[in-house]
């Protein structure tokens, strides 16, 4: 009988994807999304720390393999920007209008066409400015590097770029702040130094950047609720297995 591979799910970002496999801390994005998949489709993580869009380009044709008749990407998660967004002169940021047009290369490009693949893009997540600094200065960083209303700019890019291809969103940013209790247009930005600090979106971020428990909680809701909506052929509780029950799978004769 030919080798039969799973047909797979990229999920492709920064840190925030990459450690999303982790158990220490308790639930995990990737775990958890792993877990509702098993025997139906293969989830591959292809989280990197520290890279940003331009990185992305770079190594995306490197990270696809051929399609076959039993092993494409039907779908691939982006979810880039938290890097990008980091002030001008740090060396991972990223120029808006740059970024805007590397999701774009990233969410067209011709090495998954052969696959067919679908897209779902994250927007970045709010950071919280009190958080972040404390724990830069810890390292011995005192200086600025990211700033809330910076962050919801390449928030916003991400929003117009996927509504501009036709690409679901899981808007996080929005998800986050829903979470933390609302905002409003001409309203102090939560997680910003311009209100006082807010303890429910502190709460989903370790570090001010990277998420709590609770953190992935919502993207992993988020997510599965746009496969839900947009991709409904790929929700995870009416795909079949790859191989059949134990009861009724074929046995090798003895």
């Amino acid at each position: 009988m030919a080798f039969a591979d799973y047909h797979k799910i990229v999920l492709f970002g920064d840190s925030l994807t990459e450690q999303s496999y982790e158990q220490a801390r308790g639930f995990g994005f990737g775990a958890a999304i792993t877990d509702a998949y098993r025997r139906k489709l293969e989830v591959v993580g292809r989280g990197f720390s520290g890279y940003n869009t331009a990185h992305a380009l770079h190594v995306l044709p490197q990270m696809i393999p051929p399609p076959s008749e039993t092993s494409r990407i039907k779908l691939m998660t982006v979810f880039f920007g938290a890097n990008d967004a980091v002030l001008p002169g740090q060396p991972q940021h990223v120029p808006l209008d740059e970024y805007i047009e590397n999701l774009k290369k990233l969410l067209t490009h011709p090495a998954l066409k052969p696959h067919g693949t679908t897209f779902i893009l994250i927007t970045p997540p709010p950071i919280c400015e009190y958080i972040t600094q404390e724990e830069d200065a810890k390292k011995g960083k005192h200086y600025i590097q990211r700033l809330a209303s910076r962050t919801k700019e390449y928030a916003d890019a991400a929003v117009k770029v996927g509504q501009e291809l036709g690409v679901p969103i899981v808007n996080l940013w929005q998800a986050f702040m829903k979470y933390a209790g609302g905002w409003k247009e001409g309203e102090p930005l939560p997680g910003s130094k311009d209100c006082a600090p807010n303890k429910e979106l502190q709460s989903l971020l370790r570090d001010g950047l990277h998420f709590n428990p609770k953190g992935y909680e919502i993207m992993y809701d988020e997510v599965l609720q746009t496969i839900r909506q947009y991709y409904s052929e790929l929700d995870p509780e009416t795909l079949p297995f790859m191989y059949p029950h134990w009861e009724v799978a074929p046995k090798a004769s003895s």
